[in-house]
């Protein structure tokens, strides 16, 4: 069997207004497979961003959710699921991006 290279379907957001609706490609049905969505949410320093999850589900060894204050890096990492438990303790805490 030959190794065919995995194509991943990207889609990226930047949201700038006060209030927004964040959903993965094809919400509520099923998204494509190897899907590399990121959203950057943008606010002005010293504002207080909130995200309340009003549905939420990850596939099992295959799904992650990340959330970052700031750029993508180890430090700034606040919270990381890849299961269908979201700590929301750590969400509570974000205050900008």
């Amino acid at each position: 069997m030959e190794n065919l290279p995995v194509k991943s379907q990207n889609c990226s957001h930047t949201l700038h207004s006060p209030n927004g609706t964040i959903e993965s490609p094809g919400y509520p049905y099923g998204y494509p497979n190897y899907a590399n969505c990121t959203w950057v949410i943008v606010a002005q320093e010293h504002n207080r961003i909130q995200l309340v999850f009003q549905g939420f589900a990850l596939e099992e060894d295959f799904d992650i959710l990340s959330v970052y204050d700031g750029q993508p890096s180890p430090t700034n990492l606040r919270t990381r699921s890849v299961s269908n438990v979201l700590n929301i303790e750590v969400l509570k805490l974000i205050q900008r991006f």
